[in-house]
């Protein structure tokens, strides 16, 4: 395609945060201001429907419904889609200390390691 023929307004389906702030502000308590905005562009990203055009992002076959972003070199957001409409943080930290992929379950975050 060139660019003359790309889309340039393309957005996915948009989706409302529910759940993780916990793990959001664990996170947030020792991160640099930098990577702060990051995730909190990417969150917005995925709340507009963006996120799939504007970042790398992964599907774990093994954990249906939840996603990873890739949003530095060493940064990842993990999210766990729940329902057609919204959407859990399930993980934020070091892509290199990201927990095996599971489920999130409502009320168990999971953090990663001080940053």
């Amino acid at each position: 395609m060139d660019k003359s023929t790309e889309p340039t307004n393309v957005t996915g389906p948009s989706f409302r945060l529910v759940d993780g702030l916990t793990v959001l502000e664990h996170w947030a308590d020792s991160a640099s201001q930098a990577k702060k905005n990051a995730v909190y562009r990417a969150l917005f990203a995925v709340t507009d429907g963006t996120v799939l055009r504007d970042y790398v992002v992964f599907d774990d076959v093994a954990s249906p419904g939840e996603l990873s972003v890739l949003l530095k070199e060493d940064l990842v957001l993990r999210i766990a889609l729940r329902g057609e409409d919204a959407f859990a943080i399930s993980y934020v930290g070091s892509a290199g200390h990201a927990p095996d992929p599971s489920p999130v379950i409502p009320g168990q975050d999971r953090f990663g390691p001080e940053l």
